[in-house]
């Protein structure tokens, strides 16, 4: 089937999960940056790590503390004067200088590279945590625990500092822009990509945000994959990407999104749950963004509810 939108997976390096197996299943021609320990079985072709993302710190080691913020403290200094230079400039009649842009230099794409590895590992030994806290709750599931009174959360609940997501979200736009169509969406599927887009967004839309959510039915081994698509792929994959398109499209009005969502809805349980090979014991929370008025870098956005369990690394 020939897609108007592309899906494109976010963030650039994503670490190995078993419940990736169910991506395929679904999204047969989705774009990946790094894969980092996927395995060879999976139809996605990622581009290799580049050099630059080897040698995490490197460029920082020469520092002494302090002296990045006297740095910072000298461009400051430096471009406070340029302001006065132009106003007097500007006093004594003389046109003003056309500012002078700065394009990121070698270095600062290096750095962003390494941070965006040193995240990824972070990730990826985080999904111990994940583990460790499934095994918990199965030994302590028969004690009775009182749960005190808490708040519901609204939107996002996770926090990222704004300047490093942006950094984040720059590399990502700047390495996968050769996948990008006219039409595309983002497919949040790191720990941190919910809370990384949610500061994208900015106070207060990131704990307003309209979405959808879709059960999927999914896997998490490559057997399990096998059986529910065969060697082809699912019989029923095309109409499910009819169907999310549908919710694309009609992203920016979130009534409308919501009764294309309800078709979803509908589709997966009168054509995909009797496909599936016997009970789905797993269920990919797919969420669909509302795509705001105020948005110019992405439209609607997709994403794994489920990928980061409410911790964040560090």
């Amino acid at each position: 089937m020939d897609t108007c939108w592309q899906v494109v997976a976010f963030p650039l390096i994503l670490p190995w999960r078993e419940e990736f197996w169910t991506l395929p299943l679904y999204f047969a021609e989705l774009k990946v940056g790094v894969l980092s320990g996927w395995p060879q079985a999976l139809p996605y072709k990622g581009r290799p790590l580049p050099p630059e993302a080897q040698a995490p710190g490197e460029e920082l080691q020469h520092f002494r503390p302090g002296e990045l913020l006297q740095r910072k403290a000298f461009k400051d200094f430096l471009e406070s004067r340029e302001e006065v230079e132009d106003i007097i400039r500007e006093l004594k009649g003389l046109p003003r200088e056309e500012p002078r842009v700065e394009l990121p230099s070698r270095e600062a794409w290096n750095l962003a590279w390494q941070l965006e590895k040193m995240q990824a590992e972070e990730e990826a030994r985080m999904l111990q945590v994940d583990r460790g806290e499934q095994w918990l709750a199965e030994i302590l599931s028969p004690e009775p625990w009182d749960q005190g009174a808490g708040f519901s959360p609204a939107g996002i609940t996770e926090m990222m500092d704004p300047e490093l997501a942006r950094l984040r979200y720059l590399l990502w736009r700047r390495e996968m822009a050769p996948y990008l169509k006219d039409k595309w969406a983002p497919l949040l599927l790191g720990r941190t990509s919910r809370a990384i887009f949610g500061a994208l967004k900015g106070w207060p839309h990131w704990s307003l945000i309209k979405s959808v959510k879709v059960q999927l039915p999914g896997v998490r081994s490559e057997e399990e994959c096998w059986q529910a698509g065969g060697q082809e792929g699912p019989s029923w994959r095309e109409g499910f990407l009819r169907h999310l398109e549908a919710c694309l499209e009609v992203s920016g009005e979130l009534s409308s999104l919501q009764n294309r969502a309800k078709e979803l809805e509908n589709f997966l349980e009168e054509t995909v749950l009797p496909a599936w090979p016997g009970e789905p014991e797993w269920l990919f929370e797919l969420e669909i963004w509302a795509e705001e008025e105020e948005e110019e870098d992405w439209g609607p956005v997709l994403c794994w509810a489920g990928a980061g369990a409410g911790i964040l690394p560090g």
